[in-house]
């Protein structure tokens, strides 16, 4: 993966050494959650900026950096626990932050429409921080803190979109997309303490994005 995502970088530093239509792009929406992260995990804001090179009429190469947090669905998880037997419940918080660096390909038909429509290919890394902390209140009320935890991992992830772009002037068009998310994680991450523990094991999530691209002629 981390083969693919420097080559991908190194036709982006070629693109730019050409001559062409290039620019920047800025975009917020958000980002939902699907499969076990939807479990535990509301959806939450995000966003990325990025520069982008347009290599002809139906193809553009783009290098982007954003930042994603989500927050834990506490309601959720202790229904969980409930489910589970548990008569006791959580008070913790275990927010999960990521910082995508990512570089994608955009494929447009060509079209006699004033908007132009687009397909997304898009691969890199996911730099992602998980914690958990708080309190357990077992069935008596009595509290105990929960086994503070945080760990690190930067996690390969491919996505694919759709989107569609519209020209707002000669230089800047708004742009809106979608894709689907899908980060190489394996990891099981706990978010409950010694005598009762449930957890989710995948990153994944549908974004729904939208901004503008500015282009530097």
């Amino acid at each position: 993966m981390k083969k693919v995502f420097f080559a991908l970088l190194l036709l982006t530093s070629i693109a730019y050494s050409q001559k062409g239509e290039y620019g920047f792009t800025v975009k917020g929406g958000m980002n939902f959650p699907t499969g076990d992260f939807a479990n535990y995990y509301n959806a939450a804001f995000g966003g990325f900026g990025g520069i982008f090179y347009n290599f002809s009429e139906t193809a553009r190469v783009s290098a982007i950096i954003g930042y994603n947090a989500w927050s834990l669905d506490l309601d959720a998880f202790n229904k969980d626990v409930k489910k589970n037997g548990n008569k006791g419940s959580y008070n913790i918080e275990a927010p999960i932050s990521a910082i995508p660096i990512l570089v994608n390909v955009k494929y447009f038909p060509k079209t006699e429409m004033s908007f132009k429509p687009y397909l997304l290919l898009e691969g890199g890394v996911y730099k992602i921080t998980r914690e958990v902390y708080g309190k357990y209140i077992n069935e008596s009320g009595v509290s105990s803190n929960v086994t503070r935890r945080s760990d690190k991992t930067t996690d390969g992830s491919i996505s694919l979109g759709i989107g569609v772009e519209y020209p707002i002037n000669e230089v800047m068009n708004f742009d809106i997309s979608s894709r689907y998310h899908y980060i190489f994680n394996e990891d099981v991450h706990n978010l409950g303490n010694e005598g009762y523990a449930t957890s989710y094991s995948t990153s994944n999530f549908i974004s729904v994005y939208a901004g503008i691209n500015i282009f530097f002629r």
